[in-house]
Order: structure tokens, then C-alpha cells, then sequence
């Protein structure tokens, strides 16, 4: 009679409503990598025809310094593709009764060009979980905070990865992994620190149960940290001291570089004759 009394009085508690929550990029970004997109987009869209005009005049070390730049400019663009389509597509829904995620899917090099909705009740969350991935060696390591959650059928679905370096305040995911197993009304379950495989994650591979994960202390992590933080600011000082150079060298010689090529197209006496 009293437990039938106990689950009866449990039954009859109210269910705890949860304030709908939205996770997405702000109108400011969106804005700002679009005009950056639109902007640089001319640009490079014109470096193939450069190129091919410094070859054709035969002005091959032009050409060649133009290729380098054109693959730095690549790599530029790539990256600012990524930061728009994120801003753009990634969203995050908390629901009363529902999760509802628009989040970059899959694995390898690009996994950030393919997004993948889904839509999980609470009631079918089985296991929400965290854990902090290592990349790299000592040297130049990169900290990731990952989060996922695990459905009652085994499918386990990625919430995303949040840099220690840079973290992104649209999308804390740790604090979205919190509040769904708040919402599921389950723990947040820490897989502590593990050390991952670089090449297995860009090239797609799963990683194995030998020699793919192996647990890190914090002293480590510390010194990981730091690690990352001489090197970084070390090649951003190589960099700005790269351009200072080019920039010098550029001034002080008589021939500037953006005069080199209309230069040697009209000692090539391949111009054609003005009319009079």
C-alpha cells in the first residue's frame, strides 16, 4: 500500500518546464563573413586568369610568386567558407520535449562543408558525455572539448568540439551538453582526457581500442597549453615580421612589385601599338 501510495504521489508531481533555449551565430557574423566572402571573391576568382597572363608574356617568376600567394589566398577562402556556412546553417534548439541540433556531420578533411539535422526527445537519451581530445605532439598540440549524446537505440550523435584555445561563445557545447542531461534529467558523464590520433580524424578513420587512446593527467595538460601558446605567438611574430620585410623591400626598391609585371610585358614588345 505505501509503495503503491509512493508512485501514485510521484505520478501526480508536475513535469518541470524548460525554457525553449536557441544556440546560433549572431546577425553581426553573419554579416560580417558574408561581406568578407563577397568582398574577397573578385579577387580571387581573377588570380587563374593572372596567372595564366604572366605565363603566357613568359614572366614565369612572376607567375611562380603569384601561384604561392593564390594557394595562401585558397586556404583563406576555404576557411572563410567554413566560418560562413557555420554561421549560417549550425543551430542548436533546446526544446520542452526536444533537442533539435543543425551541426557539421561526418569525418575527414571537410567535415565542416556537410551539415546533418536531427531531432532527439529527452525521453530517448540514454547517456550525454564529454571529454577533452589531444591532437599533436608535444610541440604543437591542439585541446579540443568535445560533447555527444547517445541515444536509447546505441546511435551515438556528435554535438560538436569547442577549441580551449578560442573558444566560441555561440556555441559553448560543453554548457549544451550540461543542459541536455538536465533536460534528460541524467548525469553529465566526464570521459576525463584522452589523446587522439590526428590522421585517423582527418582522414575519417575510427580510431582502435590499442594505442589510440590513452588518458593524460593535468599536469600535462598545462604544459600542453602553454606548448601551444609559445608556438603560436611564435609564428605570428615570424609572420608580421615577414610582411614588415616585404613591405621595406618593397619600398626601397626601384622597381615596386606591383609594377613588375605591366614591366616586363612591355619589354616583351608583346603590347600592342598605341594608336595615334
Amino acid at each position: 500500500m505505501a509503495q503503491s501510495a509512493a508512485a501514485s504521489g510521484a505520478d501526480a508531481l508536475p513535469e518541470i518546464k524548460h525554457e525553449r533555449t536557441v544556440y546560433s551565430a549572431s546577425g553581426g557574423r553573419k554579416t560580417f563573413f558574408s561581406f568578407v566572402f563577397l568582398i574577397l571573391l573578385p579577387f580571387f576568382a581573377s588570380l587563374p586568369a593572372m596567372i595564366y597572363m604572366r605565363l603566357k608574356h613568359g614572366l614565369f617568376f612572376d607567375a611562380i610568386g603569384l601561384g604561392i600567394v593564390a594557394a595562401a589566398f585558397f586556404i583563406l577562402m576555404f576557411l572563410v567558407v567554413v566560418e560562413l556556412l557555420f554561421s549560417l546553417r549550425a543551430r542548436v534548439e533546446l526544446g520542452e520535449s526536444s533537442v533539435k541540433m543543425t551541426l557539421p556531420s561526418g569525418r575527414g578533411p571537410t567535415p565542416m562543408l556537410f551539415y546533418k539535422s536531427y531531432e532527439v526527445p529527452y525521453d530517448q537519451v540514454q547517456t550525454v558525455e564529454t571529454r577533452r581530445e589531444i591532437y599533436g605532439g608535444s610541440l604543437v598540440p591542439v585541446l579540443l572539448k568535445g560533447a555527444r549524446l547517445i541515444t536509447k537505440d546505441d546511435k551515438a550523435i556528435p554535438i560538436g568540439y569547442v577549441s580551449e584555445a578560442n573558444v566560441d561563445p555561440a556555441f559553448p557545447y560543453p554548457e549544451i551538453a550540461k543542459k541536455i542531461a538536465d533536460r534528460a534529467r541524467l548525469p553529465l558523464i566526464d570521459r576525463g582526457n584522452v589523446r587522439r590520433s590526428f590522421r585517423r580524424k582527418f582522414f575519417g578513420i575510427k580510431g582502435g581500442r590499442v594505442n589510440e587512446v590513452d588518458t593524460v593527467d593535468e599536469a600535462q595538460i598545462a604544459d600542453l597549453n602553454q606548448s601551444h601558446h609559445n608556438v603560436v605567438m611564435g609564428l605570428v611574430g615570424a609572420l608580421a615580421m615577414l610582411i614588415v620585410i616585404g613591405i621595406v623591400d618593397d619600398l626601397a626598391s626601384e622597381t615596386p612589385i606591383g609594377q613588375t609585371a605591366s614591366a616586363g610585358v612591355a619589354a616583351s614588345g608583346k603590347l600592342a601599338p598605341q594608336k595615334k
